[in-house]
C-alpha cells in the first residue's frame, strides 16, 4: 500500500475512533449525574465517572487532532479494556462497541497517527 493510501486511511480510523470519544465523552461530562449513576450500578467509584469522561472527551479532540496519539490511545484502551470488563455480561450487543474501538486504538497504537496530524517529529508508533 503506497503512503498516501495509509495515511489517508489512518486520518479516516482517527476521524472515527476520535469522534467517537468525543461523542460519549461529551455525553458523559454534559449529564454528569447520570453518568455517576451509571457507574454506581456497575460499583465503580463517583470520581472514575468524572475521570473518564473528560479522558474520553480531550482523549478524542487529540485523536482526531493526531497529537499525542500514542499515549492518548493507551489511556482510552485501558478505559475500553475497563469497559469490556463492565459490561461483559450483558452479551456481545453491550460490549461490542467498546471492543471494537479497543481494536481502532489497537492500530493507532500500532501505526501511529499518519502524515496528517498535529504531531511533534519525535512521536512514533511502537
Amino acid at each position: 500500500m503506497s503512503n498516501k493510501k495509509k495515511d489517508f486511511l489512518l486520518l479516516v480510523v482517527r476521524l472515527i475512533i476520535g469522534g467517537l470519544f468525543i461523542a460519549t465523552g461529551w455525553m458523559k461530562v454534559s449529564a454528569p449525574a447520570d453518568t455517576v449513576a451509571f457507574f454506581s450500578t456497575l460499583g465503580i467509584p463517583a470520581f472514575v465517572a468524572y475521570v473518564v469522561g473528560y479522558a474520553e472527551l480531550i482523549g478524542g479532540i487529540a485523536i482526531v487532532l493526531g497529537f499525542w496519539t500514542n499515549i492518548v490511545s493507551i489511556i482510552l484502551a485501558v478505559i475500553m479494556i475497563g469497559a469490556i470488563y463492565f459490561t461483559r455480561g450483558g452479551g456481545f450487543s453491550v460490549y461490542g462497541l467498546p471492543l471494537v474501538t479497543f481494536a481502532g486504538l489497537l492500530s493507532i497504537i500500532a501505526s501511529g497517527p499518519g502524515r496528517y496530524a498535529l504531531r511533534s517529529q519525535s512521536q512514533q508508533s511502537f
